[in-house]
Order: C-alpha cells, then sequence, then structure tokens
C-alpha cells in the first residue's frame, strides 16, 4: 500500500499538473472499502475543468474535487489535476498528500 504526489508545469500549455497515484493490491483495496473508504479532496479555487477526454488536466468537463481512495488505486496512470497558477498546484498536492498519509498509505520514496 503506497501512494506518489508530483506536480510541475506542463511546457506546451503551461498549466500546473498535480499527479497522485495509489497502489493497493486486491486484498488492500477490499480491506480498506470494508473499513470505511475516505475521500480525498483537493481545493477548488483556481482548478481547471478536465479534458473531453478523460484527462483531469483542463478542458470541458464536469470538475470534481474529491474521489474515494479506492477509486484512486483503481486509476492506471493516476489522478491528474491541472490548475492556472503554480501556488494551487502545491497546494493541493500537499492536501492530498496529508489525506493519504492520514489514511494509514505510505508514501514511495
Amino acid at each position: 500500500m503506497s501512494f506518489a504526489v508530483t506536480h510541475g508545469a506542463d511546457p506546451t500549455t503551461g498549466r500546473h499538473v498535480v499527479t497522485a497515484k495509489v497502489v493497493l493490491s486486491l486484498t488492500e483495496t477490499n480491506s480498506l472499502f470494508l473499513s470505511g473508504d475516505s475521500i480525498v479532496s483537493w481545493p477548488e479555487g483556481d482548478l481547471l475543468a478536465p479534458q473531453a477526454s478523460g484527462s483531469e488536466t483542463g478542458g470541458g468537463g464536469l470538475v470534481r474535487t474529491g474521489l474515494f481512495i479506492s477509486e484512486l488505486a483503481r486509476l492506471t496512470d493516476g489522478l491528474k489535476i491541472g490548475y492556472r497558477q503554480a501556488a494551487e498546484a502545491e497546494r493541493a498536492a500537499l492536501l492530498i498528500r496529508l489525506q493519504l498519509l492520514k489514511a494509514g498509505i505510505e508514501e514511495e520514496r
């Protein structure tokens, strides 16, 4: 059971992207679900709408501000969230990281 949260600027679009990835085995996912799966949330402030392709990095779809940890673990490429400002991306990355640590998931080193 581990996670990684990163953020950085996309040089082609200028957007600031937060990527969060959680790795859980099937047993860990089932255990998490049965013990009360937590929702991880992130700030909406400077959030860009997801693209129609399903990427969370900016376009014209529905804006989500939270996701169950088990849902996050099912995203093979992780969750990608786009922000206009670097400070908002940094804040979102920190908040997601703290929530995953609080849920008892170990950070990848």
